[in-house]
């Protein structure tokens, strides 16, 4: 009888260890299993980057007509050229700006437009009319610019941002 009371005891010690080690078996499967979602989610994040990315770049390339009228109609910018470099540090040094050019003329800004189909025209304008002309145009701009539905997801966007930090 001591012999049997003897194995009982084991057997449940016995037991025991199997369902303490069933339950450590679970937790680790858990755990794995929640690496595996980790894993996932962060494919999933970059994925989504990339697709962000991805209709950022064809929107631009669509627009890129649109951007290219927009440069030519208002915006003037053209690609910088070798001269507007210095060469050195020693050429950069001698520059003065303070003192204006050494030979007495006055170099001012001069309006390049890209070629296009439809020619630009500039009129002649006096510094007086520039003055006032000037911030009606810049005022103006936006709407040349942005279409009314693009106006109105920029300001949708600037309301729900507003409301976000509040």
């Amino acid at each position: 009888m001591t012999a049997a009371y003897r194995l009982k005891g084991i057997g449940w010690f016995g037991s025991c260890v199997a369902v303490v080690l069933g339950f450590y078996l679970v937790s680790l499967q858990v755990a794995a299993e929640r690496k595996k979602l980790d894993d996932v989610n962060a494919r999933i994040r970059t994925a989504e980057r990339d697709i962000r990315a991805l209709e950022t770049e064809f929107d631009t390339r669509a627009n890129l007509v649109q951007l290219e009228k927009w440069n030519g109609d208002t915006l003037a910018l053209t690609a910088p050229v070798a001269g507007q470099f210095v060469g050195d540090e020693a050429q950069l040094a001698s520059l003065d700006v303070t003192r204006g050019p050494a030979t007495g003329a006055v170099q001012t800004a001069a309006l390049l437009v890209p070629a296009q189909s439809v020619p630009v025209t500039q009129p002649v304008v006096t510094t007086a009319a520039v003055a006032k002309v000037r911030p009606q145009a810049v005022a103006m701009l936006d709407r040349q610019l942005l279409s009314d539905t693009t106006l109105g997801d920029i300001l949708k966007g600037a309301k729900s941002e507003s409301r976000r930090r509040r």
